[in-house]
């Protein structure tokens, strides 16, 4: 077997990594999540279960416990692996911060010209009801039937349906639920030649040094005092909106123009998302916007906010900084460096 049947197997904890442990609390357990998933997919009937994998562990940590510091680990990892390596990555990770890593790979791996497939699970690889083995069969069997080059999640929801997202597009998981969404994804058929297309890459990507910008994401609710909130250090900050494109602008320092002007004399830019300049319905939102917020239209949450910690991290500001986040991850060229 050539490298180009080889998949590169890179574990970084989560519940797919995980085991119950005495207390009865779920903890990470990578060592031993690797050799369950990869022995069950060996005893699977899988036409391709013997595929070779090597195998990675470059951080071991409950999703929720991902910061900056580790996710520059794991890029750093990925940073010298080139198309001819392997046929794909496989990448197990926990659900919380699923959506997150899924775009910050999504905006970073344009020019590896490499499928690669986020995997993770709702309970761990050992529970009876578990689809953490199925996702990881479908992973496998999507990358060995020749899926495109992009980043993708490969999760089976509660209908019992294996969906395959686009990473630039994954939501994060509600609450009190366990099943992923995004704007397009795609039901396969089951876990046993999983086929998917896909799109291949319209971007080179960029890999920046490393992530050490500070984004503050901000969420609105009814009582928001914008006095409470330190600036001290934040490179930009994002605000999220109601689900009509609108957020406070009367309410003293409760509105978004308070926000604004302290935001203006901490030197961080502040940006609105998801916001539409040309569409929107609210006289509110005009008035924001003439605060001089940037909007950003047409993008997740999750993706708005990576992409501002990659642009503040390649030293990107005001116009510059907003032009990079109006580029389209699957249309243009996010950097230039």
């Amino acid at each position: 077997m050539n490298d180009m049947d080889k998949i590169l197997l890179i574990l970084t904890g989560g519940t797919i990594c995980s085991a119950v442990n005495i207390d009865g609390k779920r903890a990470v357990d990578s060592e031993n999540a690797k050799y369950k998933i990869i022995s069950a997919f060996r005893e699977s009937d899988s036409h391709f279960n013997g595929t070779e994998f090597e195998t990675r562990m470059p951080i071991d940590t409950l999703s929720e416990n991902m910061t900056i510091e580790k996710w520059n680990i794991l890029l750093n990892e990925l940073r010298d692996i080139k198309s001819d390596d392997y046929k794909g990555i496989i990448i197990l990770h926990g659900t919380d911060t699923l959506a997150y890593t899924a775009v910050l790979l999504s905006l970073v791996m344009g020019k590896k010209g490499l499928p690669v497939c986020l995997v993770s699970s709702h309970s761990p690889v050992d529970c009876e009801n578990t689809n953490a083995n199925i996702n990881f069969r479908a992973a496998v069997e999507l990358i060995m039937n020749g899926i495109k080059p992009n980043v993708y999640a490969v999760y089976q929801n509660s209908d019992g349906k294996i969906y395959v997202h686009f990473g630039a597009h994954l939501l994060q998981c509600a609450n009190f639920s366990n099943d992923f969404y995004s704007a397009d994804m795609t039901a396969v058929k089951n876990a046993d030649n999983a086929n998917f297309t896909g799109a291949e890459f319209e971007t080179d990507g960029c890999f920046p040094d490393t992530l050490g910008a500070k984004v503050m994401m901000i969420t609105p609710y009814v009582g928001i005092d914008y006095s409470t909130i330190r600036l001290d250090g934040i490179d930009a900050a994002l605000h999220t909106t109601y689900h009509s494109e609108t957020v406070c602008t009367d309410g003293g320092t409760g509105s978004v123009l308070y926000l604004a002007q302290r935001c203006k004399e901490a030197g961080a830019d502040l940006f609105l998302a998801p916001c539409n300049p040309d569409t929107y319905a609210y006289e509110t939102t005009g008035t924001a916007l003439s605060g001089g917020i940037y909007p950003i239209a047409d993008m997740t949450a999750e993706m708005a906010y990576v992409k501002l910690l990659l642009g503040c991290s390649l030293s990107m500001h005001g116009d510059r900084l907003a032009e990079f986040l109006e580029k389209s991850i699957n249309h243009e060229k996010i950097c230039n460096k």
